[in-house]
């Protein structure tokens, strides 16, 4: 299988660099990948708990749209960064419901340091002051890493309120603990449910939960419902293939009514 890094810079049409210019650039241009966990809730559902490694992720990618979780999508953005010559190793984050959840990258080289997340949508590379804090403004949200002890804190601002969203550690974690932490979130109760974001045009957002769409924008967000049509609809949104929201979707109500009938 090709290398993950040489299939993003020829289907997107980038070359591979090191400066802040290019980081950023990366970035962006991989924050169009969804976030979706419909790959990884039939891969479940097949009784195959199996890691989607970064070449499989841009495989996919190219050929039906798809993109992945947190845990494969910082694997493949970080795969990407070190095929640059840059210093990138994932980070493990802690979420109100649990620790060791979440994941985002790290990425350092002459050209400084930076946050990438594209497990939370981050539309591109956050650039750490050298007090090590950052910040990025989206529409409708500001978000802000603040160093804390032993890491970074994640907090949004949206209408006026501030939030805690995560943190995340700044120790170096291990291949074996990073793997640890992937397997166990096929345990994931999101798991349970589909569920898809994606960045939007300027500086917007998109997100799905199973039959309900939320788009954000600068005028404000709009609600929709996805019920009839659910594959089209995911396919014009997000990118991904009608074959895969299909079978997400008959599989969600096969097992929603597997869980009907023992309940009854």
């Amino acid at each position: 299988m090709e290398k993950a890094a040489d299939i993003f810079f020829e289907h997107f049409g980038l070359t591979p660099g090191r400066s802040a210019g290019d980081i950023h650039r990366i970035g962006e241009v991989f924050g169009g990948i969804p976030w979706e966990n419909l790959t990884k809730f039939l891969l479940r559902a097949s009784g195959k708990n199996r890691l989607r490694l970064a070449g499989e992720v841009m495989t996919d990618h190219v050929k039906s749209g798809a993109g992945g979780t947190c845990y494969s999508l910082t694997e493949t953005l970080g795969s990407i960064f070190s095929a640059c010559g840059l210093s990138a190793r994932p980070l493990t984050g802690h979420m109100n419901h649990g620790k060791n959840i979440h994941c985002a990258l790290l990425v350092e080289g002459y050209a400084g340091s930076f946050i990438l997340d594209p497990g939370y949508v981050v539309p591109g590379a956050v650039e750490l002051s050298e007090s090590g804090a950052g910040q990025i403004e989206t529409a409708g949200r500001k978000m802000f890493w603040t160093p804390v002890s032993g890491g970074w804190e994640l907090h949004t601002v949206e209408n006026g309120r501030k939030q805690k969203r995560y943190k995340l550690e700044s120790r170096v974690l291990s291949r074996s603990e990073f793997l640890k932490y992937w397997t166990e979130s096929f345990n994931s109760a999101g798991l349970n449910s589909l569920h898809l974001n994606m960045s939007g045009a300027l500086g917007g957002r998109v997100s799905a939960h199973n039959g309900n769409l939320r788009i954000v924008g600068g005028t404000g967000r709009e609600n929709l419902k996805l019920q009839e049509d659910y594959s089209l609809k995911i396919r014009e949104t997000f990118g991904i293939s009608e074959e895969i929201a299909e079978a997400a979707w008959l599989e969600l109500h096969k097992q929603k009514k597997g869980r009907n009938n023992v309940s009854s």
